[in-house]
């Protein structure tokens, strides 16, 4: 179990570190009546996560134990990796300029008058439909089906998975409802810079989490 943790705790912590969904949450938490739509929004996405873990796992574990299986999702991680290590390259190409302002996606201003369950729609749409985050989740799954544990356990660690994935969705949430004041000048700071840094974050943890996939992938083979 915990060889499969090891292998998908940086996984999880590129899902935490996604900025689309963090920027959403911040935003729904400054908004104007935001608590419905934030919980509604984390909500979406704990179960989006939960969901995408839940099917590729069970992909996985359908596999058949054998040397074959093992190489191939070892190779099926280093694909993944020079995959994300690509898309690293072209978010590191596509950065904007240090002067210029960033734009804020016409999806964003929507959540200014989004209902609560539209708000728990689009945190679960924009979890699954996400290419990088399937990535991940794949890589986590591909992990814990390679363990061969016990059903149990296997629960554990997609549980383990989910929340350490959630937490940049959770934490925004928790902070707002414990302490609403410190929650508005906190997270303002930080929904400006992911604005503005949003394609930098998103290279640097690509080209990261696309040399631990090969890693791992290489000690299969």
């Amino acid at each position: 179990m915990l060889t499969a943790i090891g292998e998908f705790l940086p996984l999880a912590l590129g899902m935490m570190l996604s900025p689309l969904p963090l920027i959403a949450i911040v935003f729904l938490v400054l908004s104007a009546n935001g608590t419905g739509r934030s919980l509604g929004f984390m909500t979406g996405r704990l179960i989006g996560i939960a969901v995408m873990l839940t099917v590729l796992t069970l992909a996985a574990e359908a596999m058949p134990e054998s040397r074959e299986a093992t190489v191939f999702g070892g190779l099926l991680k280093i694909l993944l990796g020079l995959g994300l290590i690509y898309v690293a390259v072209r978010k590191w190409h596509k950065r904007p300029q240090a002067d210029t302002e960033p734009k804020v996606p016409g999806w964003m201003s929507s959540l200014e008058t989004i209902s609560a369950p539209r708000a728990f729609g689009m945190g679960f749409v924009l979890t699954v439909i996400n290419p990088k985050e399937l990535t991940f989740t794949l890589g986590a799954a591909i992990s814990i089906g390679a363990a061969h544990q016990e059903p149990g356990a296997v629960i554990v660690l997609m549980l383990i998975y989910t929340v350490l994935s959630g937490v940049s969705v959770l934490a925004p949430v928790i902070l707002h409802l414990v302490a609403p004041e410190r929650a508005q000048s906190a997270l303002g700071s930080v929904q400006a810079w992911l604005l503005r840094h949003q394609s930098t974050v998103v290279g640097v943890v690509l080209l990261a989490l696309g040399v631990v996939l090969i890693s791992d992938g290489l000690t299969y083979l």
